[in-house]
This record gives C-alpha cells, structure tokens and sequence, in this order.
C-alpha cells in the first residue's frame, strides 16, 4: 500500500489548469487589494500555510500580487483580514474596487505605534522592580 503524503507538510507545485480556475473564481483580481492583472504577474498562496500546518488542497489556494503576498508572509488568511480590517474569512472574496497599496502601509505604521506603546507600557511597570 503506497500512501501519499504530499498535500501534508510541503509545498507542491499547482498546475496552469488549477491557477486559471482560482484566476477565474476570484475574477482576476489579487484577494486583497483587488488590483486586476494578467494570472502569470500573482502568486499562488497558502490560505494557512503550510507552516503552519495548511494543505495543498485547492480550497486553501488564492491568487495574490506580489506586494500583498509579501506583506501576509507567514500569518493565516484570517490574520491578515483582521490586521488589515478586510472583512470576513468564510466564503471571502476579492474587493470590487482597487485597494491602494498606502491603505495597507498607513494600517501596517498604525499598528507599529500601538505595539511600541504597549512595550513601553510593560518597560514601564517592570522598570520600577530593580
């Protein structure tokens, strides 16, 4: 009996026909900024990664620009939506509208202040201890 363990563990490799069927699905456009570009300019992606346990099932892939694939890295597809304020995981789809790349920065810089005042903060209250 041959077991095949390579949707666990591992990236694989899709095929053009899987890709062209997510191109189609998410109407030509990158999941979270909605920007439309021709399929050989996305990234395929791991919804989950498989870093951190995801699969190599086709629920699991989406088609992302390369900037947004960069800036999601290693977070789930959830992660990434509330970071970003994107709206629900479950059934989700592109935007209809073109998300600019600075929404994106000015929440990624917002949430860089509020993580250093919260350092600060612990800073703070152990300081008092020595």
């Amino acid at each position: 009996m041959i077991l095949d363990w390579s949707w666990e563990g591992e990236r694989k490799r899709i095929g053009k026909k899987e890709k062209e069927a997510i191109y189609n699905t998410q109407k030509k456009r990158c999941m979270y900024c909605g920007i439309r570009q021709e399929l050989g300019r996305f990234d395929v992606d791991h919804k989950n990664p498989v870093a951190r346990g995801g699969n190599n099932r086709f629920p699991n892939y989406q088609l992302l620009c390369p900037p947004c694939n960069k800036r999601k890295g290693k977070m789930t597809d959830g992660e990434f939506r509330r970071k970003y304020k994107l709206g629900g995981v479950r059934g989700a789809k592109p935007p209809t509208k073109r998300i600019p790349l600075s929404y994106f920065e000015e929440k990624t810089k917002k949430s860089a202040v509020r993580r250093a005042k919260k350092r600060k903060k612990a800073d703070d209250v152990y300081s008092g201890w020595f």
